[in-house]
C-alpha cells in the first residue's frame, strides 16, 4: 500500500507525484497538475494573492497596477448580477499571468484558448462564476482604454475600437491593497452556499 500524507485538504500518494514540468505550486502550498487542472483545494486567498501581484500591460505602466485591481474595477462597471463573473473574468491570469495581447496573437490566439480553455472551466466551476459574457467583455475594454489613459506612458500606438474610458481616474493602490480590494469584492459577491 502507497504510503499517504495530507496537505492543503489533500491526500497526496507520494507514489504518484505530479510531473514538475506540469504542475504550479500556490501560495499556501497547493500543488495545481495542468494536465489535470483540479482547483477544489484552491483557496480564493492564493488566487488574490497571485493576481494582486500580477502587472497588468507587462509591467509598462507608469505605476504598480495589478490584475486583481483592474478585475475590481471590470466588477464595478456591469450589471450587479454580472460583478462577480467580472471580478473573476481573468482568475487563470493568477496562474498563467496577464499575458499581453501581443503575445497572444503572435503565439496564436485560438491555439492558447484552446489550451487554456480547460483552465478556465476549471476555475468557474470550482469558484461558480460564468465565462464569456458579452457585458463583462465589454467591461473588461472600458478598463483597457482608462488603464490606457491613466497608466501608459506616452506612445505612438493606435487602439481602434477601443469603447470611451470610465469617467473616474485609476490611481493604483499597490499589491498588498489590491489584494484586500479584491477579498472584499469577492466576499461581498460570491455566490452564497448553503
Amino acid at each position: 500500500m502507497a504510503s499517504r500524507r495530507r496537505h492543503g485538504g489533500e491526500q497526496l500518494d507520494l507514489l504518484e507525484k505530479p510531473d514538475a514540468r506540469t504542475v504550479l505550486i500556490t501560495r499556501s502550498g497547493i500543488a495545481i497538475d495542468l494536465t489535470k487542472p483540479d482547483f477544489s483545494a484552491l483557496p480564493v486567498e492564493d488566487l488574490a494573492r497571485a493576481l494582486a501581484y500580477q502587472p497588468r500591460w507587462n509591467g509598462a505602466t507608469t505605476a504598480f497596477y495589478s490584475v486583481a485591481e483592474h478585475s475590481v474595477m471590470a466588477s464595478h462597471l456591469v450589471p450587479e448580477a454580472m460583478a462577480y463573473d467580472a471580478l473573476m473574468h481573468d482568475a487563470e491570469e493568477a496562474l498563467t499571468g496577464d499575458m499581453p495581447t501581443p503575445i497572444k496573437n503572435f503565439l496564436g490566439r485560438e491555439n492558447l484558448s484552446k489550451r487554456l480553455k480547460p483552465l478556465k472551466k476549471a476555475l468557474a466551476k470550482r469558484f461558480g462564476f460564468r465565462l464569456d459574457l458579452a457585458a463583462v467583455k465589454h467591461a473588461d475594454l472600458v478598463c483597457m482604454a482608462t488603464e490606457i489613459r491613466d497608466l501608459l506612458p506616452a506612445h505612438w500606438v493606435e487602439w481602434p475600437n477601443l469603447p470611451d474610458p470610465a469617467p473616474d481616474r485609476i490611481v493604483p493602490v499597490g499589491p498588498e491593497d489590491a489584494m484586500t480590494l479584491f477579498l472584499a469584492r469577492y466576499e461581498a459577491l460570491r455566490p452564497k452556499r448553503d
